[in-house]
């Protein structure tokens, strides 16, 4: 089975994703918001094998520096972070302090060369690659850009890269299930090991993507679909965690 990957967004110290559910439990899930430390708790009692944090406030006072290393002293997981920084200090920092992998993007661009050092440094299962997508265009610090992603690609391979966390806005954020022929042109074109960032909303289209696993596609990364309960086993979670 493909590797599930629960991504947590945080923002000014918060979780931007909150878990639906309307089991009389409401509050308890708002305000796990305020308190992503329990939040990622909570998904690691879920079963959590690795989990994917997003800072979106990512430069290097980020109010969200502390959180992000007692999650990472908290849990006995891996932890992949992903920022919208393009300083290189904070990824070294990070990787030092217990990132399992930091995911770059507009730095491989504005300086390849630094990349490839760091992943020399750090090895590339540990620096690894986003390629956000809209349309034919590489999304950078949430925004759409001028940069496309198959010239992103081709510098990625070009410096050495291992792993792309790849997504396009089609799927990204909502319950809609990813297009694999776009899947399958970022794989041939990439030959690379691809973590899918959302696309797969239900159980089916997740059992589905096991026969793209030739694809080089080995894990999921969850947002939506995740927090609104679309899977069989998370039924289970909230009626436990009523009681």
């Amino acid at each position: 089975m493909l590797l599930v990957i629960p991504s947590l967004d945080l923002k000014n110290g918060k979780s931007v994703q909150r878990i639906r559910s309307d089991n009389g439990n409401e509050f308890y899930y708002k305000e796990l918001m305020d308190h992503p430390i329990e939040f990622c708790k909570l998904l690691r009692r879920e079963n959590a094998k690795t989990l994917h944090i997003n800072d979106l406030d990512g430069d290097y006072h980020s109010p969200n520096r502390d959180i992000i290393l007692e999650i990472v002293n908290t849990l006995d997981i891996p932890i992949t972070l992903s920022s919208t920084s393009n300083n290189i200090e904070d990824c070294k920092y990070y990787l030092e302090e217990g990132i399992f992998r930091v995911s770059i993007c507009s730095y491989a661009i504005e300086n390849p060369e630094g990349a490839e050092e760091l992943m020399k440094q750090f090895s590339s299962t540990r620096v690894i690659f986003h390629c956000l997508v809209q349309d034919d265009s590489l999304i950078i610090g949430g925004k759409k850009s001028e940069y496309k992603y198959v010239d992103f690609i081709n510098l990625v391979k070009l410096i050495g890269g291992k792993r792309l966390i790849y997504g396009h806005t089609d799927w990204m954020g909502n319950t809609r299930a990813v297009n694999i022929d776009k899947l399958k042109e970022i794989a041939t074109l990439s030959q690379m090991k691809i973590s899918l960032f959302d696309g797969a909303p239900n159980y089916k289209i997740l059992k589905d993507l096991q026969d793209h696993k030739y694809l080089g596609v080995d894990s999921v990364i969850f947002s939506a679909s995740l927090y609104e309960n679309n899977f069989p086993c998370q039924a289970i979670w909230r009626l436990a965690e009523v009681q």
